[in-house]
């Protein structure tokens, strides 16, 4: 996957707070977009459903509602899931 900037983060914090269950989402969000990243990498285009191996890319190619009050207890929330989960990644992998 893509290196992540704020603007992933917020993308993918506002599907999770909207969802019945954040924890799967973001593994399914990191997965396809880690999958894009290497698909791009791999035919120099952007993956045709997932985009360009960018969270952002994906969470914005998800279809549904986003929760935009980024200072609700839900963002928020959803916020520290996606940090926890990206720095879970990274530890796995170094």
């Amino acid at each position: 996957m893509r290196r992540c900037l704020p603007g992933d983060l917020f993308e993918a914090a506002g599907l999770l707070a909207v969802s019945t269950d954040p924890a799967a989402l973001i593994t399914r969000l990191l997965d396809q977009a880690d999958a894009a990243h290497r698909y791009a990498k791999r035919f120099g285009r952007a993956h045709p459903t997932w985009g360009n191996g960018s969270l952002m890319a994906r969470a914005l190619a998800e279809p549904g509602p986003r929760h935009s009050i980024p200072h609700s207890v839900r963002f928020l929330s959803a916020l520290a899931l996606v940090a926890s989960q990206l720095a879970s990644r990274k530890r796995s992998v170094s």
